[in-house]
């Protein structure tokens, strides 16, 4: 048996596994005597389902630690290492699989976090730093310039980055603390938590059951409490299907509203960040400082900044922006497919969901889309030289330049790459990424998205909003409101994954928004459940006001119930970074990207138990 058969014999069994599966208050600030808490008696700070609001109260000593003091940025955030510490490798009850969220804790986090507590001494509170004391996991795909990111491959080990992404720019800037990094499927390829450096990334509420993807490892990380916010990048579905799994929320945004700089590349076409947190108030804050009118990302020059919210915030206003009063609609056909709005317990927690904002004065109605088709522009081959070319620019080192040196192209007048400059030239591209890898690399790498492919895409999103605009039933009447108007649908729900079909097609291809929100939990498999709220392009503002009128008068989140592993008392973020590089497990004397492919292999087998 040769070593590439060993290894792909180890993973088989999890991804098989994979494959066969298939509450706390939040957003407000607590206050004293509240639910739980004797009346007069002080809030004690619960790491397990902070907000930030609980985090700026506990800085300005409104809320105290068990000692009685007023928290510290240091103190939290060393609070959160301890618990990624604690949980993150450890064999969980349910499912007897490991987390395995984290893949990286910053170095310099606790430096960070001196720092922000300096900031707040200076300014006496947050100032206008609005995430003031934020710890962020980031996925693997995002740039930092003070740690590698990788995008769960060991392809990229050692790829530096020398400026941070933009949205990561705008996260600094807000004050928040970047914590690590959150493994993810490798280069965004899967849906089911495969990474090839963390192997499997598991759900925290039944480790047998999938954390979906690629955003795998933020999902499980937030559920677990092992950061405050996080984020993720969507082609189709790797924000919101994640965010459901895991009891989360999280923003898909129009394209165009966050810049792509600085995040590896699937798709340009379809690509976008947007942030992951636990209650509908931090993501808006979140989703605040990630956008941005960006140069390097012309998409995001189609939203100027004079049309651009000063604060997603100011849509957290339930009586001006909540459910009552709005037309909500009902997808119950996109393209061929008859269930979009979920199927089975999901479908079931969605019907509720709907009903609930019925009493909460919605206006629901049903909605038809049954001419969609999925559209798509561009390859991965150019997006990705693209990338390469910015990274360079901007004093980025990596000892890989292209998706194949074989096919690399001269485009933007990039140099030659060549022989282990190209990802798929390493080896070390994991056993069920590597075809599809070397699928794209076969693509024109000097050729962009032609306007035809574009203008198709354009011309979906206008579809689906001329029927938002002017809604019809099934049969393709006209559907009249009280006054005999024709009905202006505000948003419209719809599964974000996994049951209903493929949904998430919708999203990518229309460039328009949508907000995941939980609606409660499926008993069957023991994982949360959440419902995709569908706004119109750069109406983000609509949705998150009807997410928080929602998520306020349900409180469906809660933590799942995890077990943490013993003796990591005196653990040390070094000691947790070099065992995630599971390669230098063998090889210490060597950095990873120099390691001879026979000892990646023996490490990596020896890391999963297997002789070749």
């Amino acid at each position: 048996m040769t070593h590439r058969d060993a290894l792909w014999r180890a993973l088989c069994p999890l991804v098989l596994l994979i494959s066969a599966c298939g509450q706390s208050p939040s957003g407000d600030t607590p206050v004293a005597g509240g639910p739980g808490q004797p009346p007069g008696e002080p809030v004690i700070f619960e790491l397990v389902e902070a907000t930030l609001a609980d985090v700026h109260a506990a800085l300005a000593g409104e809320q105290i630690t068990e000692d009685g003091d007023a928290l510290t940025c240091a103190e939290l955030t060393q609070r959160y290492i301890d618990r990624i510490f604690a949980y993150n490798d450890a064999l969980q009850p349910s499912g007897l699989l490991p987390i395995r969220g984290v893949l990286h804790i910053n170095a310099n986090a606790l430096e960070q976090a001196a720092e922000l507590d300096t900031l707040y001494a200076r300014d006496a509170g947050v100032g206008a730093r609005y995430l003031h004391c934020m710890p962020v996991l980031l996925k693997d795909n995002y740039d930092t310039f003070d740690a590698p990111s990788t995008s769960g491959s060991c392809a990229m080990l050692g790829h530096q980055a020398g400026i941070d992404a933009e949205s990561v720019r705008g996260l600094r800037a807000a004050g928040a603390l970047i914590l690590g990094k959150a493994n993810q499927d490798e280069f965004a390829y899967f849906t089911t938590g495969f990474s090839a450096r963390a192997i499997q990334v598991s759900n925290p509420y039944n480790t047998a059951e999938s954390p979906a993807g690629s955003s795998s490892g933020t999902g499980a990380s937030l559920a677990s409490n092992f950061a405050l916010g996080g984020t993720g990048s969507d082609t189709c579905q790797s924000i919101r299907h994640p965010s459901s799994v895991n009891g989360l929320v999280g923003i898909r945004p129009s394209l165009g509203v966050v810049s792509q700089h600085g995040i590896f590349p699937l798709s340009h076409a379809r690509d976008t960040g947007g942030p992951m947190t636990r209650t509908v108030r931090d993501a808006a804050l979140m989703l605040t400082a990630m956008a941005s009118v960006d140069a390097r990302d012309p998409r995001t020059l189609e939203y100027p900044a004079s049309a651009r919210p000063a604060s997603y915030a100011q849509f957290l206003n339930r009586e001006a922006h909540g459910v009552a009063g709005r037309h909500i609609g009902v997808l119950r056909r996109l393209g061929s497919n008859t269930e979009p709005y979920g199927a089975g317990a999901q479908g079931e927690l969605i019907a509720a969901a709907v009903n609930q904002m019925a009493t909460m004065g919605a206006h629901i109605h049903d909605i038809y889309l049954p001419d969609f088709t999925s559209r798509g522009a561009g390859n991965t081959n150019y997006d990705v030289g693209d990338y390469f070319n910015i990274f360079e620019q901007e004093g980025g080192d990596s000892p890989r330049r292209c998706l194949s040196s074989l096919n690399a192209g001269s485009a933007n007048g990039r140099d030659a790459c060549q022989l282990l400059d190209g990802i798929l030239e390493t080896g070390r591209v994991g056993p069920r990424t590597v075809a599809l890898v070397a699928v794209s690399a076969t693509s024109d790498p000097d050729q962009p998205g032609t306007q035809e492919q574009l203008d198709a895409m354009a011309s979906e999103r206008a579809y689906v909003e001329s029927v938002m605009d002017a809604l019809t039933d099934a049969d393709g009447n006209p559907v009249l409101d009280d006054d005999g108007d024709p009905v202006r649908l505000d948003a419209f729900i719809l599964s974000p994954g996994p049951t209903g079909g493929r949904t998430c097609d919708l999203g990518s291809t229309t460039h328009m928004g949508s907000i995941v929100v939980p609606v409660g939990f499926d008993t069957s498999v023991g994982v949360p459940r959440g419902m995709e709220i569908f706004v119109r392009r750069f109406d983000e503002g609509t949705g998150i006001g009807i997410a928080y009128d929602y998520e306020q008068a349900t409180r469906h989140r809660a933590p799942p119930d995890i077990s943490p592993q013993l003796g990591t008392d005196n653990a040390a973020v070094a000691q947790f970074n070099a065992q995630q590089q599971q390669a230098l497990i063998t090889a210490t004397s060597a950095a990873p990207e120099d390691l001879p492919i026979e000892i990646y292999i023996q490490a990596i087998e020896e890391l999963l138990g297997v002789s070749p």
